[in-house]
């Protein structure tokens, strides 16, 4: 098995337990309703890939602090000795020629906030994973998924328990150790030179911990991107355990490590900001919300045929839901990540969006001003909100933002001919282009799209 990345020793850190490896066995396709809940809703054929689910059961440590977490993220862990068996899933998208994959495993720490797995991460950024042919794994980590998992189709899933959440880390660990070691079976290829974590809002919260506590004595990533957090991070166990309100990121972390905002999470996360240095880099994204129309029309998808949510309902809001482009900075933020763990070069800076007593700062029609800017932002059509209102899902559209277009006045005194729509637009791609906060295949189909989009 190719070594794990190494991590440089800290104070107040000792090493883990030694646990043994995990098995990994597929599901058989067929098994129960004959689909994985939370199965994409992209069409994998079209794009070269192929959907495959198995189980990964094993020993799970459990973790403790050691000595005082501090807001500066240097903290201290060691395992407590007590381990215990667990089962759980994984959901694997991979190019279905082995000769497409790129080398680099994405590994998602599935979403549990709504209560089942939500795979947001590859909702965002599919297009670009399968572009580069990236292989990506959703991970059930923790137990209330694993408990959805059995309720919502007992017979494939009858095997799948996880005893607390207490177990996560340690199994989300176990991910990348079963990525390497049983590549065959689950990349159906050689086994990988890099794996990335990934983890969206909740999930982010506890990467921030497995960043600055776990990762440190348990080297099982080679770079880790946290999309979505909040100011503070994850408990390591179970029950209250103290943690600073604010936590930033260790700066001495032998792996690098992305963070991605949106305007939504600035909100809470300013407090918790820091400078780019050698192994972290942040961008805050303007106009973004956490979690968008895009994203939306596959969890509504999936919703629908799983009906894990609301009834299987769609999730709808008072106002139209933030239809700004998130995923070209996610899938930028991919791009120059798995570059950085490569060796190549780290990812080009972003100007953090502008806040003033803690409001974020707006032009005259009401969007953020500063921050990681997108065309679609710098040659507006509409107002972008980071929060909305209504809506049956309690939260859901508190963090789903809003969509207000702009008047036709207003968009005939920026734009006075169609040409100058596209002009503007153009320039406004070109310029995140150049600042590498879009990728060349979205510049392209941004341009393309605004060629094609009639003004009022």
């Amino acid at each position: 098995m190719p070594a794990a990345p190494a991590q440089a020793g800290t104070a107040h850190t000792t090493t883990a337990q030694v646990v043994a490896a995990p098995v990994v066995s597929e599901i058989p396709p067929g098994a129960g309703h004959g689909r994985p809940v939370g199965a994409t809703v992209v069409d994998l054929g079209a794009r070269g890939y192929q959907e495959r689910e198995f189980l990964m059961s094993g020993r799970a440590d459990t973790f403790q602090k050691v000595g005082v977490w501090t807001s500066g993220g240097q903290w201290g862990a060691r395992a407590t000795g007590t381990v215990q068996d667990y089962t759980t899933r994984l959901l694997v998208e991979r190019p279905a020629d082995p000769a497409r994959f790129n080398g680099t495993v994405v590994v998602e720490w599935l979403n549990v906030s709504f209560g089942v797995d939500i795979g947001v991460e590859w909702s965002q950024s599919y297009e670009h994973f399968t572009r580069a042919g990236y292989a990506y794994v959703g991970v059930t980590a923790q137990k209330v998924g694993a408990d959805k998992l059995r309720s919502l189709d007992p017979a494939r899933y009858g095997q799948v328990s996880l005893a607390s959440d207490a177990l996560s880390y340690s199994i989300f660990a176990q991910a990348a150790e079963a990525v390497r070691a049983d590549a065959a079976a689950l990349l159906g290829t050689d086994g990988p030179v890099k794996v990335l974590a990934a983890g969206h809002s909740q999930s982010a919260g506890r990467l921030a911990t497995f960043t600055n506590a776990i990762q440190p004595i348990v080297p099982a990533y080679d770079g880790i991107l946290i999309h979505g957090r909040g100011a503070g991070a994850a408990p390591i166990g179970e029950g209250v355990i103290a943690l600073p309100l604010t936590a930033r990121i260790r700066t001495d972390s032998a792996v690098p490590v992305f963070q991605i905002e949106s305007e939504t999470d600035v909100r809470t996360f300013a407090d918790a900001r820091q400078a780019d240095s050698a192994r972290v880099r942040t961008w805050e994204v303007a106009g973004t919300s956490h979690a968008d129309a895009y994203g939306l029309a596959q969890y509504n998808a999936q919703n629908a045929r799983d009906r894990a949510i609301n009834d299987g309902r769609p999730i709808s809001c008072d106002r139209p839901v933030n239809a700004m482009t998130w995923r070209y900075a996610s899938n930028a933020a991919y791009h120059h990540l798995d570059r950085w763990v490569r060796g190549l070069g780290a990812p080009p800076s972003g100007p953090p969006i502008s806040l003033l007593l803690g409001s974020i700062r707006r032009d005259v029609d009401g969007n953020a001003l500063g921050g990681v800017r997108l065309p679609d932002l710098d040659a507006p059509l509409a107002a972008y909100a980071p929060t909305n209102s209504g809506g049956e899902v309690t939260g859901a559209c508190l963090l789903l933002g809003a969509t207000t277009p702009l008047s036709s006045a207003r968009i005939r005194q920026l734009y006075p001919t169609q040409q100058d729509y596209v002009t503007t637009f153009t320039r406004a791609a070109d310029r995140a282009l150049a600042a590498g906060h879009l990728l060349p295949a979205d510049h392209a189909e941004a341009v393309a799209r605004a060629r094609t989009t009639p003004l009022p």
